[in-house]
């Protein structure tokens, strides 16, 4: 089944459903979702958790949904609690169950944006998901991440609004704590780099108390850092969380910190 049969595949599912919930990031993944409920007709309500953890901000995300022909956008706010601040490795399941929570028990299903390409591996937020009964429409068709892309670009998602949104949390080492100080740090190196290259794919990850790193993906990035007052200035949006500010010899990449972990 190619890319566009799939599409219609999940307008087609959509159409058992007259109404619902969608965790909504206006990624690429969720934005598929959504597109293809308009599609259908069904009443899908996207929902963005702000929680301190994102790389952009609402603005975008309510711009995202209207690209998506949706005008049913909410922000939930969530304050993390004490369970997902102090960083564990099952942060990303209690992260999500904090997020589920902000979901209205109406009655309605709850979507999420979870593809073909996120089974197996330490997830987490996926226990989460599954325990509370999240429906993945993109899982159950078989849609990977790249044709959830093609999708969601055909149903009028702005890639420069999805690829601005991640999770910051995933950068911070676990059982290091997770604070504002050290969220604004990450977003604030992430974004100069974005702001200058484009590279949607860096990652400024906190090892330690002591060490900032990060990775870069395009030429550009690399480049850019020939730039004394650049570097100057990562450091001083560094240096209030960390005495070290690096950069990572290999191109960024999944989660390095999950490889020690076994798969849940």
């Amino acid at each position: 089944m190619n890319t566009d049969e799939k599409k219609d595949k999940l307008i087609e599912y959509f159409r058992q459903y007259t109404k619902g919930h969608l965790l909504f990031s206006a990624g690429m993944d969720s934005s598929a979702v959504l597109g293809a409920a308009v599609k259908a007709g069904c009443r899908l309500v996207p929902h963005w958790i702000d929680n301190g953890f994102n790389r952009t901000t609402a603005d975008d995300i309510r711009k995202q949904a209207e690209n998506l022909g949706s005008n049913l956008f909410r922000v939930n706010d969530v304050t993390p609690n004490k369970e997902v601040k102090s960083n564990s490795n099952q942060r990303c399941f209690y992260c999500k169950n904090q997020i589920l929570d902000t979901i209205p028990v109406d009655g309605s299903p709850v979507f999420d944006g979870t593809t073909a390409s996120d089974v197996g591996g330490f997830r987490p937020g996926r226990r989460a998901l599954r325990e509370y009964g999240a429906i993945s429409p993109l899982l159950d068709l078989g849609i990977t991440s790249g044709e959830a892309r093609k999708i969601a670009m055909d149903f009028g998602a702005d890639p420069f609004l999805a690829e601005m949104e991640s999770c910051l949390a995933t950068r911070i080492n676990y059982d290091v704590q997770i604070a504002s100080e050290r969220l604004d740090a990450i977003r604030n190196i992430e974004r100069l780099i974005i702001d200058r290259t484009h590279d949607f794919d860096v990652r400024c990850r906190i090892d330690d108390e002591d060490h900032i790193r990060i990775e870069l993906k395009k030429p550009e990035s690399y480049k850019l850092l020939t730039d004394a007052d650049v570097r100057q200035k990562l450091f001083e949006f560094g240096e209030p969380v960390s005495l070290f500010v690096t950069v990572d010899v290999l191109p960024s990449r999944p989660n390095t910190y999950d490889k020690r972990l076994k798969n849940k």
